[in-house]
């Protein structure tokens, strides 16, 4: 028997919850279907008995985290689905008590080689407990750089839908649950019983978060790195360089470098590569331009070098996009 904890916290977004149950239920029903009989029980805890969901829906739990830390139980996997708080709600949250709660469990789990798995704002949880230092991980894109201001130790690549590290497991926004979900069952009941939920479920296999980016949604903490995207979006048909964003920004290139690097986790000429790509997406899938006239306003000499990137770092073909 494979026990799996389901740790809920107030607020927890019900669709999360949600899926890793139906997911959960379903690798049981595929897998008593292929004769191939997987035995799990599941377990929803909660600080208290009762917790409310972020649609405000009031959720009967099995047990709480204090009493399941003080038994000193251990399951094979923990999971963590999203929470429905951002912003300052998210950080006020982390202090609050079945946060706390939750992060002293998590660290125990960890400690006794648990695997635990956690999406979205819910990532911000296993940082606060100290699990994700100078490790790596992903949250949502656009949480990235609350993520990096608060957590400057972790090696956080948003443009993944889902990374491993470990016993530890990240995925993006909140319907990444389901590529999270996935990787747990692949790790609980094998490839064959995810794949076929995957299907069954029809679930399309989504590695990266890239092409779900918006080019005029910048979050970043730094003006600075601001200014860089705003005069790289402005100049994206001509011939761009570090040299010529520095000089405009009045920085030193090794400045820029590192300002940049601590804000995004990339290095500015992959920051110049990422707005191209996003620009380019946006444009291929809310217009008809043709893809070789996309990739000359974007900065690309031909459409061959587009749809190459595009493939490598945003897991899709144009043509998919449209």
């Amino acid at each position: 028997m494979k026990t799996v904890w389901i740790l809920v916290l107030d607020g927890v977004m019900d669709s999360s919850l949600a899926i890793t149950l139906d997911l959960l239920r379903a690798a049981q029903a595929v897998a008593a279907q292929a004769k191939t009989p997987l035995r799990l029980d599941w377990r929803v805890l909660g600080a208290r008995r009762r917790v409310q969901t972020a649609h405000g829906l009031t959720l009967a739990t099995d047990d709480t985290f204090r009493a399941c830390r003080e038994r000193g139980d251990m399951p094979a996997w923990a999971i963590v689905p999203a929470m429905g708080q951002y912003g300052e709600r998210l950080a006020a949250h982390l202090a609050e008590r079945d946060a706390v709660w939750a992060a002293e469990l998590l660290r125990r789990l960890h400690a006794g080689e648990t695997r635990i798995a956690a999406s979205c704002a819910s990532v911000f949880l296993l940082a606060e407990a100290g699990l994700l230092e100078q490790r790596r991980a992903t949250t949502t894109w656009w949480l990235a750089g609350s993520f990096r201001t608060r957590y400057p130790g972790v090696h956080l690549d948003e443009s993944s839908m889902v990374v491993r590290d470990g016993h530890l497991v990240s995925a993006g926004s909140a319907f990444a649950q389901l590529d999270l979900m996935l990787a747990v069952l692949g790790d609980l009941a094998g490839a064959r019983v995810a794949e076929l939920c995957a299907r069954y479920l029809l679930i399309d296999r989504r590695p990266s978060q890239a092409r779900y980016m918006m080019a005029t949604h910048a979050q970043h903490h730094d003006p600075v790195v601001a200014a860089a995207e705003q005069w790289i979006d402005r100049h994206l048909g001509g011939p761009l360089s570090v040299r010529a964003l520095s000089q405009h920004l009045g920085l030193g290139e090794k400045t820029l470098a590192r300002r940049v690097q601590a804000a995004t986790g990339q290095s500015p000429i992959r920051l110049i590569q990422r707005r191209r790509l996003m620009m380019a997406a946006h444009l291929i899938e809310t217009t008809r331009t043709p893809i070789e006239a996309v990739a000359e306003q974007v900065g690309y000499r031909d459409s061959t070098t587009l749809r190459r990137l595009m493939r490598r770092e945003l897991g899709a073909s144009p043509s998919s996009l449209r």
